[in-house]
């Protein structure tokens, strides 16, 4: 902050005398030099300025000199001043300058205050940026601590990746079945078994082909892949259509616990691009011939589409006949077997597999 020295510091003034005379005759002036004020000591000033930080200002007011002249006061924060004694002081230690004989005070006034606004903005503004700078220290501080934890966080995260939208989900049946969750995947869904194959040519779909279980680096369990072509019976639809269907499949490593998911996707039928019948089975076993079997499915919409109400609810009314179907061929299938000894008779493929999956990944 600059200002004329009007008041609190004495102006230092260049007076000029004719009295003496140089070489030749010439008249050479004489300089008096005034004693500076308290403030030109002070800040070591020249001896017509005066400079007060920003950061010394407690506060700005307006005053009168004199009774007639208008002024500014300018006090300083407790323990400002430097050296020396300002010629104002006050009672609670601050100290004071008063300016006065200026052309305009109050638009000096207003001047002076918006700058001690801006400048004490601009010390909130670095005070946040200096904690904002720690907090970020820190926290890469903190995150380089956790990077390892993040990294095997990660890994598993991404071996567990839900397989099916469990928010699309509803519940669609639930009974008991005369198996064991064992017993029911090896029987029903096995690399050996032929209850797929069977059930499809019941229905009179076509071309199926189905893959060979296998581990997947972002589920946890085993996987694997079928394609047909299904019959359709809704009037919207055409005869049939080419359907692909992902399976998921986990026991737990007691095997009394198998959860099979399937995400089927219908490819000709309207709006086929635009949704998926997620479903997902959990069969539980309560005894060693009997299981629970809880059944939920649901339509998980990819894009939107015009008729999304009716879609869904149509998806959803087919596949609980389906799972019917599927209940009741799976009663025939396991009656067509000669005994339980047959169904477990000797470690099929699919066990083989089971056996590995659980020897390096434990459920």
């Amino acid at each position: 902050m600059r200002g004329s020295n009007a008041y609190a510091g004495a102006t230092a003034r260049q007076k000029t005398s004719a009295d003496k005379q140089g070489p030749g005759n010439v008249q050479v002036p004489t300089v008096v030099h005034q004693k500076p004020g308290p403030l030109q000591t002070m800040f070591d000033l020249p001896a017509d300025e005066v400079i007060i930080p920003f950061e010394d200002v407690d506060e700005i007011r307006r005053s009168q000199h004199a009774a007639i002249n208008p002024s500014i006061t300018i006090i300083l924060r407790v323990g400002a001043g430097g050296h020396g004694v300002p010629p104002l002081a006050s009672h609670d230690g601050r100290v004071r300058y008063k300016f006065a004989s200026f052309w305009n005070r109050n638009h000096t006034y207003k001047i002076l205050k918006r700058s001690a606004e801006n400048f004490r903005a601009m010390l909130e503004a670095e005070k946040k940026a200096t904690a904002l700078s720690a907090l970020r220290s820190s926290s890469i501080r903190a995150g380089q601590e956790r990077a390892k934890a993040l990294e095997e966080s990660i890994r598993k995260i991404d071996k567990c990746e839900p397989f099916v939208k469990d928010e699309v989900l509803v519940d669609i049946y639930n009974d008991v079945f005369p198996c064991t969750a064992e017993q029911f995947f090896n029987t029903f869904l096995g690399d050996n078994s032929n209850y797929t194959n069977e059930y499809r040519s019941a229905r009179k779909d076509s071309n199926l082909a189905v893959g060979q279980w296998h581990a997947a680096n972002e589920y946890e369990g085993l996987v694997r892949e079928l394609t047909f072509r299904s019959v359709c019976k809704s009037p919207m639809c055409p005869p049939d259509t080419a359907v692909t269907e992902w399976q998921h499949v986990v026991l737990s490593a007691a095997k009394t616990v198998l959860v099979f998911e399937t995400v089927q996707q219908a490819h000709d039928v309207p709006f086929g691009s635009h949704f998926e019948v997620h479903c997902r089975w959990r069969v539980e076993t309560n005894s060693m011939s009997s299981s629970s079997i809880d059944v939920k499915a649901g339509a998980h919409f990819k894009k939107w589409c015009v008729m999304q109400s009716k879609v869904k609810a149509g998806a959803v009314d087919e596949y609980k006949k389906e799972v019917k179907s599927m209940i009741e061929a799976a009663c025939s299938y396991l009656k067509s077997k000669t005994s339980v000894d047959e169904i477990d008779k000797g470690p099929t493929s699919s066990s083989s597999v089971w056996l590995l999956y659980l020897t390096l990944i434990p459920v």
